[in-house]
């Protein structure tokens, strides 16, 4: 009753086809022409048998590339030295009154021939390097399916970023406020580039462990029922993001450890100039960290390629046509790019939320490197708890990812719910040191498994063999709307004055798509992806059978083909 899984030479067809990246049934197989639909893993063959070696490397990888360098130090760093650069703009002339004399007054630097209140220009920062990382992935993004590209995004944009935070060892007084801004926004369009892409390589190492090639297996000899593959295939997927997860969480007290033992050896608190030496010195040993943590993924990650670039193809644009095509499937995969559409919000409110409490919090702490440290190190712990519990929740009571899901995105609207309160008083809302410490110590239940579990449900929602074009996708709706919720607060922050009216507009951002992910279903989304693939292998064997003259088209036209079929 097995199934033939070889690869036939009807799949050769796909390279024709500027958007199939699949291994098409030959037509003599017994499911037939009209056979009912199945996805794409049930027609190719396993990747490579992933071992412990591997897996071991891959948690590795994310201990090291934990964000808390470009992420956390780089945008403190930048915060830090753009506040002691920033003066009062109702004492003339300006610039002769520091911020840190009145702090209950405003705070603006010169910008773009005028003054502008530096956490306007703090919030720009970040839409402007949300909207970088869009076009990266626009422009490379889909790539990584096709070849053996992916490893090296993955290799490149690291290896940039690792360059970048070292050059945060120059930028140390208020002056360099600018250099620090343009270095922050490199570091973390390079570093969520390298995150993501590592990010869309877990559902194929997932569906290469031993248990889901047996599961696979057992299925095609009819052992085990689709409902029970899927299953073991899902909670692996969960069971590597929530791992990877947790190791990353490792990663983060690690940097954090090693960071204080360099704060206290340069007594960052005796003045500000220590401290802002501190940030410098503590990104740094985030990077040594990643370097250390990075190298085993780059031995001992097996080779997983894919098809070649269609013919007539380049990668310079085919990466915004293969986006565009994903985008037109709609019609076909309307699971999938609804909880597109609901991550398109969520992750702009959940990123302008994070932002918006940082900058609260490093007022409250007088940027503190040392401080910030601490709120640092017990959000990492709170994570790592999180996800294990979660894990091991999901697991005892047999829970969907879905369910997981959302519980942690109710926690990330309870956050900026929580900020609206400080517009109308300074006794709660993010206005005191205490309020930090409880967001650091429930950072798990929320922002710590949003993020995991998010990535995990749309490996549920994906056609197979089509994990990176979707994932690039979802790094492209996530940073494509994040530029959103930063640009629009310093609008509400410049038109106020108060920067706690932000939070109003993150609460609908984080609303609206906790209530629409309610109405996303898997099962419906597996059928729609099963029949997506088998239009898709049905295309392929009708373009492989047509005249040897057909074969000779130009690739866009066949795709164009394609195209208006599916």
């Amino acid at each position: 009753m097995a199934r033939n899984l070889e690869r036939t030479p009807v799949a050769d067809q796909a390279s024709k086809l500027a958007f199939t990246a699949t291994a098409a049934p030959d037509p003599d197989d017994s499911l037939g022409g009209s056979a009912a639909p199945h996805d794409l893993d049930q027609y190719t063959r396993n990747g490579p048998p992933a071992t412990r070696k591997e897996v071991l490397s891959y948690y590795a990888y994310f201990a090291g590339n934990n964000g808390i360098g470009a992420y956390q130090y780089a945008n403190l760093l930048f915060q830090n030295l753009i506040y002691q650069a920033g003066f009062n703009p109702n004492v003339l002339p300006l610039g002769s009154s520091p911020c840190d004399v009145d702090p209950t007054a405003p705070c603006h630097v010169f910008w773009n021939g005028g003054t502008k209140a530096y956490t306007s220009v703090v919030l720009i920062g970040n839409g402007l390097g949300f909207l970088c990382q869009s076009i990266i992935f626009l422009t490379v993004g889909s790539l990584a399916d096709y070849g053996n590209w992916n490893p090296w995004v993955v290799r490149v944009f690291s290896v940039l970023c690792m360059a970048f935070e070292f050059g945060m060892l120059g930028v140390t007084t208020a002056s360099k406020w600018r250099v620090a801004m343009a270095l922050y926004i490199l570091s973390s369009v390079t570093w969520w580039a390298s995150y993501v892409f590592f990010n869309a390589v877990f559902p194929k190492l997932a569906h290469d462990l031993p248990e889901v090639h047996k599961a696979k297996e057992d299925y095609l000899n009819g052992d085990i029922t689709e409902e029970a593959y899927e299953y073991t295939r899902s909670i692996q997927r969960s069971r590597i993001m929530n791992i990877s997860w947790a190791w990353n969480n490792i990663g983060f007290l690690i940097c954090c450890a090693l960071s204080l033992a360099a704060l206290f050896g340069l007594h960052a608190e005796d003045s500000v100039e220590n401290n802002n030496w501190g940030y410098s010195v503590s990104l740094a040993v985030c990077t040594g960290i990643w370097i250390v943590f990075a190298i085993p993924w780059f031995l001992f990650e097996k080779n997983r390629p894919g098809p070649p670039l269609p013919k007539g193809e380049n990668y310079f644009t085919f990466g915004f046509k293969q986006t565009f095509f994903a985008i037109k499937q709609a019609w076909r995969l309307k699971q999938t790019f609804f909880y597109l559409v609901a991550y398109f919000l969520l992750a702009d409110g959940v990123g302008t939320s994070l932002t918006l409490i940082a900058i609260a919090q490093s007022q409250a702490v007088a940027f503190s490197a040392t401080k910030n440290t601490y709120f640092i190190m017990v959000q990492g712990a709170s994570a790592l708890l999180c996800v294990y519990l979660f894990y091991y929740i999901q697991i005892y009571f047999k829970l969907k990812t879905k369910t997981m899901l959302q519980i942690a995105n109710f926690g990330c609207v309870l956050y900026p719910l929580w900020g609206m309160i400080g517009i109308w008083t300074d006794r709660i809302g993010y206005h005191n040191v205490w309020e930090f410490w409880l967001v650091a110590a429930l950072y798990g239940f929320a922002f710590g498994c949003q993020y995991s579990y998010g990535q995990a449900f749309m490996a549920e929602l994906v056609p197979k063999g089509r994990e990176f074009m979707f994932f690039s996708l979802l790094g492209i709706v996530s940073k494509g709307s994040a530029w959103i919720g930063p640009i629009v607060c310093s609008a509400i922050t410049d038109r106020s004055g108060n920067q706690w009216h932000g939070f109003a507009f993150v609460v609908a951002l984080t609303f609206v798509p906790f209530v629409m992910i309610f109405f996303i279903s898997e099962e419906k989304s597996r059928k729609e992806c099963a029949a997506y693939l088998a239009e898709e292998a049905r295309v392929l064997r009708k373009v492989a059978h047509e005249p040897e003259s057909v074969g000779s088209q130009k690739p866009h036209e066949d795709s164009g083909k394609m195209d208006k079929t599916l």
